[in-house]
């Protein structure tokens, strides 16, 4: 998942893109083990993330 954000964005994990839109971090723990792979986008969690949602979380976030 790691690496299809990383792809998608353009941006390496602990990066910032060009136009300062996206960041690209990891954490340890978010406490939600039991939805891991969790993303937390603009303050949204994600849970049970598979590669194919990472379009559609993108879209959202960009909406908001």
């Amino acid at each position: 998942v790691k690496d299809a954000f990383e792809r998608e964005l353009g941006i390496n994990c602990g990066s910032t893109s060009e136009d300062y839109e996206h960041s690209l971090e990891t954490v340890a723990c978010v406490g939600s083990c039991a939805l891991a792979p969790v993303v937390v986008v603009n303050e949204d969690v994600h849970g049970q993330v598979q590669t194919g949602k990472i379009d559609k979380i993108l879209e959202q976030s960009i909406k908001d």
